[in-house]
């Protein structure tokens, strides 16, 4: 499954290197300064602002970057890092804590560089920096840095009836909605990076009802011919406000529906209609 892509495809380089760099070269000659820009690349295409760091790694440095006669070593590429730590260039209490090689700087840069992008995802132990306030599609651990108090759905954006609500057991934090409910709506139904606004439809959703209900959702909108969110967001209300939340209680109504159950028109009960009809009924519902 498609992810969130965290990496960038490149990085600002100076054409004047620091004081710091100078210092790494001067030691260990051009070598030095090499393995520094292949960490840097390395750490701008994993993850973009750090990358794990222990002895495979540094072996796999070592080893990608040896030819003919110059054979650089596990030893040649920890002393360089002692070193570029030692220096400031990456922070020494991340590495000694997480086990990461990062900086104010490649921080700095990379929240720069993916201004454009429409969710950019950090992990707020690893910050070193504070987000600039214009950043609304940075979020910490999923959850938006400079979100809008947790309420944000008006009564007129949500059509769930207050006098039908019943209390969930499969309440979970609304920063929390899980990675593979994030790639199913993603490669089912916005096919691109997910936007903010759609990530909040889930989480809101994520509070009221399992996040399998969602996922069968999805699955049932794309069935039907309709991968968008007002289906997908018409079934979880009607199954809501009728207080069932699990997917086994969804699927049973489910079945009821399919099996006659219940003749009044649903956007469950579709068996014969085409998808034009289906689209009638769920505007009539939302009306």
């Amino acid at each position: 499954m498609a992810r969130l892509k965290e990496g960038v495809d490149y990085f600002p380089l100076d054409v004047n290197t620091d004081r710091k760099f100078k210092l790494v070269e001067a030691k260990f000659g051009v070598i030095g300064f090499g393995i520094l820009i292949k960490i840097y690349q390395f750490i701008y295409a994993e993850h973009g602002y750090y990358c794990e760091w222990d002895d495979d790694t540094a072996l796999i440095m070592a080893a990608e970057n040896s030819s003919g006669k110059c054979q650089i070593t596990l030893q040649d590429v920890q002393d360089i890092v002692r070193e570029a730590v030692a220096r400031d260039i990456f922070d020494a209490e991340m590495l000694e804590k997480y086990g990461i090689l990062t900086s104010k700087g490649i921080q700095r840069r990379y929240i720069e560089m993916t201004k454009r992008r429409e969710r950019v995802d950090v992990i707020n132990d690893y910050l070193l920096i504070d987000i600039p306030e214009n950043r609304d599609n940075v979020y910490r651990n999923g959850e938006n840095v400079y979100r809008k108090p947790k309420n944000v759905y008006s009564n007129a954006q949500s059509k769930v009836k207050e006098s039908k609500v019943k209390e969930s057991k499969a309440v979970v934090d609304a920063a929390a909605v899980p990675q593979e409910l994030i790639d199913i709506y993603q490669n089912n139904i916005s096919r691109n990076f997910i936007t903010p606004k759609e990530l909040d439809n889930l989480e809101f959703w994520s509070e009221r009802v399992e996040s399998d209900v969602i996922e069968w959702a999805i699955g049932e909108a794309v069935e039907h011919g309709a991968p968008n969110w007002s289906y997908i967001k018409k079934i979880l209300e009607n199954h809501y406000n009728a207080g069932r939340t699990t997917l086994d209680a969804v699927k049973n109504a489910s079945r009821s529906f399919k099996n006659g159950a219940d003749k009044a028109p649903s956007v469950f009960n579709d068996s014969g209609k085409d998808y034009d009809e289906i689209e009638k009924i769920i505007r009539s519902k939302m009306q």
